[in-house]
């Protein structure tokens, strides 16, 4: 018997041994169940804005596998001016609107309370609205975004890096959350030619801060990535960015639920960590909640991407003859064959 024919086979008797000394064990914890959890913003926005109430759940309690809404509760908003602003559930939801003609102003400080039909309370901290900075421009630069295919095979996507250049207040620190959404249209073929729009809004977000980079200047931060095909040049790219100004504290918030959501696997990524929130219960306050209120200034701009802003070789023919909601759909996105109403904005 050679050297490695041996060192196998001790290896595979070893392994064969261990398997036999091993004992399924079941870890006897229990998970706690039905912390309040508040998701809820006011913004410089026209209403109505909404209050989210629902609690945690069991993930092994088969019977408990979907969130728990929040019902019948009283929910207000406090104004550091003296108004009292009631939020109205919609279809015991456990959602809550704020009026339409209810909006942030800079400047204002906002507080969140809630009674549970049980008459448990909650208040949040007191949150000032933050003025949002000046939004320079969205720029956007050609390049290429590796990837990992449903088949576990490395491919490569070509594109566009999306960018904010952000005009820094001078002598001031400030927090940033971005969101975006992009649409285009195909032009379908066929018996009845269709024109479809396809409106993507990702989940994904971005967190920043001017802590590190010189005020009164413009500041480019990194959005997204945008992969490209030529059918999606039928007409142009609308890139909708909105950037709201935040607190610290709901810096911190947002920056960790990213950190957890979207950063975990890497060796470098920071470690999974409680998310505090700024909301509390009256009644008991080691009480654990979970979520967040906050109050923010909204600015939005507009960055339209056309085909001589793609250096590949463009094809806008699509071979495609069934109707609009049936084309192939991206991650959270929606097809529609009437016109968006902003689409020429």
């Amino acid at each position: 018997m050679s050297n490695s024919t041996y060192i196998y086979s001790v290896l595979t008797l070893a392994l064969l041994a261990l398997q036999g000394c091993i004992d399924p064990y079941d870890y006897p914890f229990e998970e706690k169940t039905n912390y309040l959890v508040v998701e809820g913003s006011i913004t410089t926005e026209p209403g109505p804005h909404k209050v989210t109430l629902t609690t945690t759940r069991n993930i092994r309690n088969e019977k408990n596998a979907f969130k728990l809404r929040m019902q019948n509760a009283r929910v207000t908003i406090a104004t550091s001016s003296g108004w009292v602003e009631r939020l109205v559930e919609q279809d015991t939801s456990g959602v809550y609107f704020t009026s339409a003609d209810f909006r942030g102003e800079v400047g204002e400080k906002y507080q969140l309370k809630v009674v549970l039909e049980d008459s448990r309370e909650y208040l949040s901290d007191s949150v000032q609205l933050q003025a949002m900075a000046d939004i320079d421009s969205i720029g956007i630069k050609y390049g290429s975004e590796s990837y990992v295919s449903e088949l576990n095979s490395a491919l490569e996507s070509t594109g566009f890096f999306v960018d904010a250049f952000v005009r820094e207040p001078a002598k001031q620190t400030s927090y940033y959350r971005a969101r975006w959404r992009y649409t285009y249209l195909i032009n379908t073929v066929g018996q009845t030619p269709r024109t479809c729009w396809i409106n993507v809004s990702p989940l994904e977000y971005g967190v920043f801060s001017s802590e590190q980079v010189v005020s009164n200047n413009i500041t480019q931060y990194p959005l997204f990535f945008l992969p490209v095909r030529g059918v999606m040049f039928a007409e142009k790219i609308k890139v909708d960015v909105t950037i709201s100004s935040e607190n610290f504290a709901s810096y911190q918030f947002w920056n960790s639920v990213y950190n957890t959501t979207y950063r975990q696997g890497g060796v470098f990524d920071p470690t999974p960590a409680f998310i505090p929130s700024n909301v509390h219960s009256v009644n008991e306050p080691g009480e654990i909640v979970l979520g967040q209120f906050s109050a923010s200034d909204v600015k939005n701009v507009t960055k339209n991407i056309y085909a001589r802003d793609f250096p590949e070789r463009v094809d806008t023919e699509i071979n495609y003859t069934e109707p609009c909601f049936k084309y192939p759909r991206e991650d959270h996105s929606t097809i529609t064959d009437v016109e968006p109403h902003d689409w020429n904005d």
